[in-house]
């Protein structure tokens, strides 16, 4: 398991998931929910660069390679969360694995603008 490269992103958008219940609905119309577990399931994370470098840009790529794309969950650098005062989900109890492969847009510059999207893993 590898952490995730070390860079702070500029933006960052963070979905809280939901618990993992059951609805069952009578004949007559009413319903009921049945809890079945503690923990949130399907929480996202997406966070965005703007403007990194080539290393930086290559240091994320080979991130996303080494963990077989979303396959093999991993943790997340404190940097990740910059300007929470309490990291809203608990290294722990979750890791993260990649949602979708990173998009990466090369910039006029000659630096990389990226968008990374995550979901949680119970451990």
């Amino acid at each position: 398991m590898a952490t995730f490269p070390s860079i702070t992103p500029n933006s960052r958008i963070f979905g809280l998931g939901n618990y993992p219940q059951q609805e069952y609905t009578g004949t007559d119309g009413g319903s009921v929910r049945f809890l079945y577990g503690t923990k949130q399931l399907a929480q996202t994370l997406t966070f965005s660069y703007s403007s990194i470098t080539e290393a930086e840009t290559n240091s994320i790529y080979d991130h996303y390679d080494g963990q077989q794309g979303g396959l093999i969950p991993f943790d997340l650098p404190a940097v990740i969360w910059a300007g929470y005062s309490t990291v809203p989900v608990s290294a722990v109890d979750y890791q993260w694995r990649y949602a979708a492969p990173p998009a990466i847009t090369p910039n006029v510059t000659g630096r990389f603008s990226l968008t990374i999207e995550l979901e949680s893993v119970i451990i």
